[in-house]
């Protein structure tokens, strides 16, 4: 009755274990999932390809040239004056045409991300090891956007009625 009763105790005590190791595998697993994933991207090779960015740099280089006109056309202190003035202007121009592409592009990356599941994204400098580098999917992403919007450009362009020249 005695080894009865031990071989039943070790059985409860191996099924408790067991119920442990399931439910702590299970917990870990939930908290695995929730968390999501680290990914990494190059930030670099992004800006350099973003629209957004390409569009800032076409803007502030039109801006700077249709101020330097303008500037070409004073002389002595006004000029001067004038010139302090739009360096400064042009400084708030620059950083709100960059801040402008960047919330596009983070808008790209975090798209990309929530799609693939990660919880975190990483610029790929700031990585020794781990996480998947989605650069090429956000890329992907730029080129299939900015072919839709050449699509639509093109529409546009075609469906405007046409004016006849006399």
């Amino acid at each position: 009755m005695k080894c009865l009763l031990k071989e039943k105790g070790r059985e409860s005590l191996l099924a408790g274990v067991l119920l442990i190791v399931v439910v702590a595998v299970l917990i870990f697993t939930v908290m695995r999932s929730r968390q999501g994933g680290i990914a990494s991207v190059d930030m670099e090779k992004i800006v350099n390809a973003h629209p957004a960015m390409q569009e800032a740099i076409t803007t502030f280089q039109k801006e700077i040239s249709n101020r330097q006109t303008e500037l070409n056309k004073m002389k002595g202190e006004e000029k001067v004056k004038e010139q302090q003035k739009m360096q400064q202007e042009i400084s708030q121009i620059a950083m709100r045409l960059q801040q402008e592409a960047m919330d596009k592009i983070k808008k790209d990356i975090e798209q990309v991300a929530r799609k693939k599941g990660y919880t975190f994204v990483i610029e790929k400098n700031s990585i020794i090891v781990g996480g998947r580098d989605i650069t090429e999917d956000v890329l992907a992403v730029l080129r299939q956007r900015t072919q839709k919007e050449a699509e639509q450009k093109k529409t546009d362009v075609s469906e405007m009625p046409m004016i006849p020249v006399k």
